[in-house]
């Protein structure tokens, strides 16, 4: 089974939230800051990933909310 995630993505409209797999928006918004902090309380209520896409389609970031298969070690 896939992980599920979350997509900022553009859109005709702007800016778009959309899960995994799926073809319609969750949400749409004129901006991209707005779409983000969307896509991030969506994710950390699911648990998901969340990833942030550039312009041209490009993954420009990405951050876990869920289950995290590489936590980040400890510094002390």
């Amino acid at each position: 089974m896939a992980k599920k995630s979350n997509h900022v993505v553009p859109s005709s409209s702007g800016w778009a939230v959309k899960k995994s797999g799926s073809s319609r928006a969750s949400k749409t918004f004129d901006n991209k800051e707005s779409a983000i902090s969307y896509g991030k309380e969506l994710s950390k209520n699911e648990k998901t990933e969340l990833y942030i896409h550039k312009k041209n389609g490009m993954i420009q970031d990405k951050n876990s909310y869920g289950n995290d298969p590489n936590p980040p070690r400890d510094k002390n």
